[in-house]
């Protein structure tokens, strides 16, 4: 078995997910994408098929909102029988995810991931500009009741709901979600091409690096009520996490981008480094364009030709070139940013 170290893999699914988050952007994951761009299934199934045969076993659809694309029940059924993949994430952020959910759950996936940053509905609609939090916390209770793993992604931003934390851990453990993870603020994004943070100047005169907060006064909270408390990785490239493992069984999980990640050659001389997402994931684009990182359009491989020309073997070419650049990344630590979150984690470290 290949003991290669290999990257996430992100499908987004689409282009738009019909809110504008201040700390996001239109195209969500993917780098500048038009306006109701979908991947079609088919096309989908045939990439995953040549990234599953590299090793690769977990695959996250997200976009835009997978909630929002229509053909989401057939795509993760064929995930599962046609490329065999042994892990699928589905994120989302949209009420109506928990419609689907069932029929999402019977069809193979393996993990929910709702984004909650509030519990407070005004807040709500100001950071992502729609009035929709009762509607998002239904979701996420008929996703728990599915009986699927569930994961609240929660962005930590300074000033805004970094005080809340308590109330999200409390109300995971009502529901009965698995994990909650805590992510600190993507700030390079005011660097990128298109972003909703102009909303976020309008409204609070503030750019996104003002609202950065720093995870380590979060940890410090909950360790001393914790179970346990251990440092993970996601993945082979993923970032150092640390892992606090509450008495109800929740965990919360911090992901502090100053905590190290990972670089390779594509990495050398970049504006962006170090970065907040670096070498972690190879996502799919709604667009077939396969991308590197969250900010560099240069750094993307555009598939569609291939595609359309059904040249399956230079297709798989490009691929294994593309996954090619993840072998020789290289951690690099930054404990000492991290403010003393995590210990310091060496060169090589693995999952």
């Amino acid at each position: 078995m290949s003991t290669e170290r290999l990257p996430q893999f992100r499908v987004t699914l689409n282009s738009r997910c019909g809110r504008a988050c201040f700390f996001c952007r239109p195209s969500g994951e993917a780098v500048a994408t038009a306006a109701d761009t979908a991947l079609a299934v088919d096309d989908l199934i045939h990439i995953a098929k040549i990234v599953r045969n590299r090793g690769i076993t977990s695959i996250k659809l997200t976009g835009g909102d997978p909630a929002l694309y229509e053909p989401l029940e057939d795509a993760v059924d064929r995930l599962r029988r046609e490329a065999d993949f042994t892990d699928i994430e589905l994120i989302s952020r949209h009420p109506l995810i928990g419609e689907r959910a069932a029929a999402l759950a019977a069809g193979g996936v393996t993990q929910f991931n709702m984004s909650v940053d509030t519990l407070i509905p005004a807040l709500h609609k100001e950071i992502c500009g729609v009035d929709d939090l009762p509607g998002v916390l239904r979701a996420l209770e008929q996703c728990v009741a599915t009986g699927v793993p569930c994961k609240v992604n929660t962005v930590v931003m300074g000033g805004i709901n970094d005080q809340e934390i308590p109330d999200l851990v409390a109300h995971c453990e009502r529901l009965g979600v698995r994990t909650l993870k805590l992510l600190d603020v993507i700030k390079d994004l005011d660097e990128g091409s298109e972003s909703f943070a102009r909303r976020l100047a309008i409204r609070r005169g503030a750019t996104l690096r003002d609202l950065y907060a720093p995870l380590k006064s979060i940890a410090d909270r909950f360790r001393g009520a914790a179970s346990s408390v251990e440092v993970r990785q996601q993945g082979g490239l993923g970032h150092p996490m640390t892992v606090l493992t509450m008495p109800s069984g929740v965990e919360v999980v911090l992901k502090d981008s100053r905590a190290g990640a990972w670089y390779g050659t594509i990495c050398k001389d970049c504006v962006f480094y170090p970065c907040h997402d670096a070498l972690m994931a190879l996502r799919l684009t709604s667009d077939l364009r396969l991308q590197f990182c969250l900010l560099r359009e240069d750094f993307t491989v555009p598939l569609e030709d291939l595609i359309r020309d059904q040249d399956s073997t230079a297709l798989q070419k490009i691929i294994n070139e593309a996954l090619d650049t993840y072998v020789g990344a290289q951690f690099h630590a930054d404990a000492s940013e991290a403010g003393g979150v995590l210990p310091v984690i060496g060169g090589n470290t693995g999952e």
